[in-house]
């Protein structure tokens, strides 16, 4: 029993351990600073295209490329969130206990040791020696609490007593900030979708894994439109979108970049654009029997040569092949043997090389299409965060801002067994002492030198 008490202290003091606060922040940092450096969202293909096979596997096996969301740093973060708890309720408690702690009594002698300290004589009696003293501290300092004390007048002063606190504010926002991260982690998501006009889809191909996830309603893109600079760069571009649901049109508002669509809590940014091909018109010409077919070919879908068994595709499109112009690439299926193919070239129709096995191939007209690119990104705890992030910044204000200050004062009045009375006042602060000293030693001369006036008026 003791040594399983034994080991569960340890367990209890390793996650209130400073040093595993600056382990945890330490490596957050790094990591933050990988993600920042390195592109998030890349599926693991396209990882290839970017860095070394060497570089790719440890990219991929450690998913850097979607950094945020793997599972060793969401442990961080929860490791994050379990060492500012236990070092709450760990300082909690004594900080509580000195905040409800009273002083029943001043001690001169203790007074003096103060490192800010101050005393000085009075001719004025009990009445006038406590009116100067309670009206010139109210005044400079705060209002004070007299103490019990026969025949002597004692009191404390303080200011920004509940500022002892504010440290477990920002401990609490933390919490927050984090929590709205591991929501949004656990249940968003961040992906894009393409959306040729006049088109409508719902799948969204997510940043984190080659896979589609199915909205529960459809975007449909009904117009696209782009302006360039004289450069040729882009100036501008935008999408007239429509949101459909359950069959019926919803939404439709115009997007931009840096002007996104929201709906059910998906943002929907203008991200890119591009064209795509929807079919090609294509000559093909048996140099065996001196035929010529004319077909019409969707893009990506395989169609009969008409009085054959063998069957066509389109399947990849560029607009400038090695400088040669556009060029389609077609596939032939033909029973009984491997798929062969050839890029043809568009604007070249008697180059030599348009050829498919039998058949010379020449392209009459590529219809194309514009296409819009949204990035789609939900993530639930964004507001938590915001949240988290105003209390935070509130809260480190609050901290350097504010500060406990407290004072002690004893006086012994003149009276009839004594001409001169005596006067000790000491501060303290737990923050920004040289402009504690300041105030105190103003507020130490307004004392004198209200007591002062005052005994010569007397």
């Amino acid at each position: 029993m003791q040594q399983n008490k034994g080991l569960w202290q340890q367990i209890y003091q390793t996650f209130a351990s400073l040093k595993l606060s600056i382990f945890i922040f330490l490596t957050l940092a790094v990591a933050s600073v990988i993600g920042t450096l390195l592109p998030q969202g890349l599926m693991e293909q396209d990882l290839e295209q970017h860095f070394s096979p060497t570089a790719t596997w440890w990219i991929a096996t450690f998913g850097l490329h979607d950094l945020y969301r793997t599972g060793w740093f969401r442990f961080l973060l929860l490791l994050l969130c379990l060492n500012l708890i236990v070092c709450t309720i760990q300082r909690l408690p004594k900080a509580i206990k000195l905040l409800r702690y009273r002083d029943d009594h001043v001690d001169p002698e203790k007074l003096t040791k103060f490192a800010h300290h101050k005393h000085f004589s009075t001719k004025l009696g009990w009445e006038q020696t406590k009116d100067v003293l309670a009206r010139v501290i109210a005044k400079e300092f705060g209002t004070t609490t007299e103490l019990q004390n026969e025949g002597l007048y004692s009191a404390i002063a303080e200011k920004g007593r509940w500022s002892t606190l504010i440290v477990y504010v920002v401990h609490f926002s933390v919490l927050i900030v984090l929590l709205g991260a591991l929501i949004g982690s656990l249940f968003g998501f961040k992906g894009f979708m393409n959306i040729s006009e006049g088109e409508a889809t719902a799948g969204v191909v997510l940043s984190s894994a080659d896979r589609i996830l199915n909205l529960p309603f459809q975007v449909r893109c009904d117009a696209f439109e782009a302006s360039f600079y004289e450069t040729g760069a882009p100036k501008d571009f935008r999408s007239d979108l429509t949101i459909i649901e359950d069959g019926r049109e919803v939404l439709q508002r115009t997007i931009r970049v840096n002007d996104p669509l929201t709906y059910k809590g998906i943002t929907f940014y203008q991200s890119s654009y591009g064209s795509s091909v929807r079919n090609a018109e294509v000559e093909f010409q048996d140099v065996d029997s001196g035929k010529t077919y004319k077909l019409v070919l969707p893009y990506r879908q395989a169609i009969p040569i008409p009085g054959t068994t063998d069957r066509v595709q389109a399947m990849q499109y560029q607009q400038d092949m090695a400088q040669f112009g556009p060029a389609l690439a077609l596939v032939l299926f033909r029973e009984g043997q491997e798929p062969s193919g050839s890029w043809i070239l568009v604007d070249m129709p008697k180059f030599h090389g348009n050829r498919i096995q039998n058949y010379q191939v020449k392209v009459d007209h590529v219809e194309q299409s514009r296409y819009t690119g949204l990035q789609v990104k939900r993530d639930p705890g964004v507001w938590i965060v915001w949240f988290g992030f105003v209390a935070m910044l509130a809260g480190i204000g609050l901290t350097f801002y504010t500060s406990h200050r407290k004072l002690w004062i004893w006086a012994e009045p003149a009276g009839e067994e004594r001409e001169w009375g005596k006067v000790v006042i000491a501060g303290r602060t737990n923050k920004n002492p040289l402009a504690f000293e300041q105030d105190f030693n103003h507020l130490c001369e307004r004392l004198q030198e209200e007591l002062k006036q005052k005994d010569q008026r007397e």
